[in-house]
């Protein structure tokens, strides 16, 4: 009889990536400090709560972000992982400096260790290797995880709304997050459309069942005048369904 999705210790690090992805010109807005609480959803249910806080100032930023499962999900197979990165801003631009990633899968405990000193960010701790070597010209300019969730996910101007482009490079694949179609939803809500293109360290297999992710990020207008927009829900399509993240602070 197959195991539940979540019980398969084989399946644990496919979770991890899932779940990783789900949470996830780049013109910064005036400093800021952010703390968020989401609510992750999986095959039709809840199976899960990140919660992310990063700070900015002095033209330096630290952010932190931690996932656990909840409820069946919880229950079927426990999941925590948590995500650190701190870097710089330079011309109104992240520039990561270092990043951390733990993933708890009730049954073992990884670590990935990143360092952005140079032109190439390079794994300094980490036991698993890309199913395809990833050059180092393609990683040039990748961001980290953390960085990366927080440049989505933190208030938007009108400028930055809907015109994101990055590499993300977690220390074993490399992907393409870009977000430019604008979808008006009402006056005050506005849907960016976009990609999560999986561009390095994934064997033929892989990028076979999937290359490209559909993904969706809905943001609210608040301030005066509508002065800023608000990341309210994020979807993405994953090799294993549909993702969904709901703002719950």
């Amino acid at each position: 009889m197959p195991c539940p999705r979540l019980a398969c210790p084989a399946r644990a690090a496919r979770w991890h990536a899932f779940l990783l992805a789900a949470m996830l010109g780049c013109l910064a807005l005036p400093a800021q400090a952010g703390e968020q609480a989401w609510s992750v959803h999986a095959f039709g249910i809840k199976v899960g709560e990140m919660r992310l806080k990063v700070s900015e100032a002095d033209a330096r930023y630290t952010g932190a972000a931690a996932f656990r499962t909840t409820g069946l999900a919880g229950v079927l197979r426990r999941i925590r992982f948590s995500i650190t990165s701190h870097g710089r801003l330079v011309s109104g631009r992240y520039q990561p400096d270092g990043y951390d990633g733990q993933i708890d899968t009730g049954k073992r405990v990884s670590e990935t260790r990143l360092d952005f000193a140079g032109t190439v960010p390079r794994k300094v701790s980490g036991a698993q290797d890309p199913a395809v070597p990833i050059p180092d010209a393609a990683k040039r300019g990748a961001h980290d995880p953390m960085t990366v969730m927080w440049q989505v996910l933190r208030d938007q101007s009108d400028e930055t709304l809907c015109a994101f482009d990055q590499t993300q490079f977690d220390g074993t694949r490399l992907t393409r997050i870009t977000l430019s179609a604008r979808k008006q939803v009402d006056e005050g809500t506005v849907t960016c459309n976009g990609r999560y293109d999986r561009i390095g360290g994934y064997s033929d297999e892989e990028l076979a069942e999937m290359a490209t992710s559909p993904l969706s990020v809905t943001y609210r207008a608040v301030g005066a005048e509508g002065a800023r927009w608000r990341a309210e829900g994020l979807s993405i399509v994953t090799r294993h369904g549909t993702a969904t993240l709901h703002r719950r602070d």
